[in-house]
């Protein structure tokens, strides 16, 4: 009867622990939709300046005076950021996946 308790016990722990990951893997997830919406909103920002600047009289003739505009400038910091910050979470996302591997599991479940 204790062994069937404790085996119990064992799974509604690692079920428990399972949809904890699951819902941080949801929530990374979604904030990796968010700083892919940042990101695709920024090279807007960059497409609308450079072709205001192509169809106005005062086009840079240098792409060195181009990339300073400051509106230019200032999303391409961001964009970079906004990159970084999506791969860690995309790796943020592969560890807690791989935390749960199955077989990984199975085997501390069987040690026990």
């Amino acid at each position: 009867m204790q062994k069937g308790m404790q085996k119990i016990t064992i799974a509604a722990a690692t079920f428990s622990e399972r949809v904890e990951a699951e819902i941080a893997i949801v929530r990374l997830r979604i904030r990796v939709q968010e700083v892919q919406s940042r990101i695709d909103e920024l090279h807007r920002v960059i497409g609308r300046k450079v072709e205001m600047l192509k169809n106005s009289e005062a086009m840079p003739k240098e792409t060195e005076r181009l990339l300073a505009d400051q509106d230019i400038d200032v999303s391409l910091k961001e964009l970079g950021e906004l990159k970084k910050e999506r791969e860690e979470l995309k790796q943020e996302i592969k560890n807690e996946q791989d935390a749960f591997n199955p077989i990984k599991i199975r085997k501390e479940n069987s040690a026990v």
